[in-house]
């Protein structure tokens, strides 16, 4: 990588006028959930492709590039695949392509509970191939790509008497490609819990948040997922706005700085590759508060109807902006800095290329009732630099003081930071892979004076599901003894300590030792099962134990063991 002292000039000339037309279809994202992501990350540990995930979700023409390049490498030379990864990535192709030859395919009538051109059965699939053409590579544009399936899952839970659940969900997901460089998807789906032992706030746990539909019953939950995006992209970027699932990291068992812990918010995101080595990721979101506008709310004239009153909400908004550079093959680093703000928007929240910490010191001077909450974070990847091994670290920064950092009274160092490794396909274990995640979270990470400016959205952390003032040990094993089917084990220790308050976090000094207060420690130990039957199509089965110290007033002990089945068409 050469920088030379021009490339400033170069970064904001090519940022706002290197947009071309050439471009492939399905500009649409995938969900981060499915499985191809895993897929890719491995063959990018095993060096056969090279992978920009940092941030997810990807777009689907974006995977079947990634799946272009390996095959393609594979073609080259046979031995970069195990028999089982072979395989795997004929499905995967089928799902996602290589895109469709030329005079391939002249029927554009619309399938049924049919197989598309690649052999996917579908349940509702339309291509429109009369307009492909060929661009500089050999993949051939599709410019117009509709399908619908269906949502449909159902599961099990239970831990004795006190706890038995009955999982139930139904939904639709569509998804089109119209033209070279638009595209649009929407999913939805209605869940339904029934039974003891529901979690109703699902606050310290990995599984998402929900916000429930109607009043929640003593055994019943029900609540709704539905995400929706529109894109428009060109060949070095892309234009998307929408509600979705947005990632960055790749810690086990969550991400400190964006993971799918809250749930999905909609926002405005941007992105451009600048430079070969240089990348741009801007996003502006609308989350939600949580927290009555007093002021701003009034009476009706329905005095009698539940309360007479009209509630407004304090708008909530989160913008971010990170630059991704390729220091050499497989070495990545990502860094940037995020804002939470409230009231209304402002002007220099809407500039990508705006330095966000000196617009909030602008807007509100010295005065820290007037200004908004700021993080800086970054995130390092290396993959293959180490045969078969990833390496990465992520750190966020919620507030530090360089100038007290040896001064035990007044630092004040609120960060989290994760560490991580992974190796695989070990010559004793071909399609194996060792993991191994550490995950720190400071006291008062996440948190602000203005409780509407807090790191969440509805009530969710936006980052580390665990909150400030915690800690958690991962180790996992994963096992493909064929395709799709995935095996894994894993062992987990939690530590968790108290909130706090506002006069510990801007007054104590010195500050609270980290896990000051301990609430609870965990031991997990958890055993998965699941198989990808057919395209989107899941199996799959659970079993873990737990033991939880809880400390206190009341000390106690809890072992308990829980077991989860079921199976889901569409994740």
């Amino acid at each position: 990588m050469h920088i030379k002292n021009s490339a400033t000039a170069l970064i904001l000339v090519i940022f706002f006028f290197g947009f071309t037309s050439e471009v492939k279809g399905q500009a649409v994202y995938e969900n981060v959930q499915n499985s191809i992501y895993e897929y890719l990350s491995r063959q990018a540990q095993n060096g056969n492709i090279l992978l920009d995930d940092i941030v997810r979700p990807l777009t689907r023409n974006q995977i079947a590039q990634y799946l272009f390049d390996l095959s393609s490498n594979y073609q080259k030379n046979k031995s970069i695949l195990h028999p089982i990864e072979a395989k795997e990535l004929d499905f995967y192709i089928r799902e996602y392509g290589l895109g469709v030859a030329d005079g391939h395919l002249n029927d554009t009538k619309e399938r049924w509970l049919g197989k598309d051109t690649r052999g996917r059965l579908r349940f509702f699939s339309k291509i429109d191939s009369a307009s492909t053409f060929k661009g500089k590579s050999k993949n051939i544009i599709q410019p117009f790509q509709f399908n619908v399936e269906p949502v449909l899952q159902g599961g099990l839970q239970y831990a004795g008497e006190k706890e038995s659940i009955v999982f139930r969900a139904a939904g639709i997901q569509l998804w089109a490609s119209l033209g070279k460089r638009f595209g649009f998807q929407m999913y939805y789906r209605d869940v339904n819990e029934n039974g003891k032992g529901i979690d109703f706030d699902k606050q310290f746990t990995p599984q998402q948040g929900s916000m429930p539909s109607a009043n929640p019953k003593s055994e019943a939950l029900n609540y709704s997922d539905v995400r929706a995006s529109m894109t428009y992209q060109w060949k070095n970027g892309m234009l998307s706005f929408g509600k979705e699932q947005y990632m960055a990291g790749y810690g086990l068992n969550g991400n400190i700085i964006y993971s799918t812990k809250a749930p999905s918010y909609p926002y405005i995101r941007f992105n451009q590759q600048i430079l070969p080595w240089l990348k741009f990721e801007y996003t502006h979101a609308f989350l939600a508060s949580r927290l009555v506008d007093t002021p701003n709310s009034y009476r009706t004239t329905n005095y009698g109807v539940f309360g007479g009153q009209r509630f407004k909400m304090i708008p909530k908004y989160m913008v971010s902006h990170a630059l991704q550079v390729k220091l050499k093959k497989g070495l990545d680093l990502m860094v940037g800095e995020s804002v939470i703000y409230t009231d209304k928007i402002q002007l220099g929240y809407w500039l990508p290329i705006m330095f966000f910490k000196a617009w909030d010191q602008y807007v509100s001077g010295t005065n820290l009732n007037a200004g908004a909450n700021t993080q800086l974070f970054a995130q390092i990847s290396s993959r293959n630099q180490i045969k078969h091994t990833h390496l990465y670290a992520s750190m966020l920064v919620d507030e530090f003081r360089p100038s007290a950092i040896f001064d035990p009274k007044r630092s004040r160092n609120q960060l989290a930071f994760n560490i991580g490794g992974s190796i695989t396909n070990l010559p004793f274990l071909p399609y194996v892979t060792l993991n191994v995640d550490y995950t720190r979270l400071n006291p008062f990470v996440y948190q602000n004076l203005l409780p509407a400016q807090e790191y969440t959205n509805n009530g969710y952390v936006i980052g580390d599901w665990m909150g400030s003032n915690a800690d958690r040990r991962v180790f996992e094993i994963k096992y493909t003894p064929i395709p799709r089917l995935k095996i894994s084990m894993r062992y987990e220790k939690i530590r968790k300590g108290a909130k706090g308050n506002a006069e510990q976090q801007y007054f104590q000094q010195p500050q609270p030792e980290f896990l000051f207060d301990l609430q609870q420690k965990q031991w997990n130990t958890t055993a998965r099962v699941v198989y990808e039957m057919v395209h989107n199509i899941y199996l799959y089965g659970q079993f873990q134990r737990n033991e939880v110290k809880t400390y206190g007033t009341v000390f106690k002990t809890q072992t308990y063991s829980r077991a989860n089945a079921g199976f889901s068409v569409g994740w």
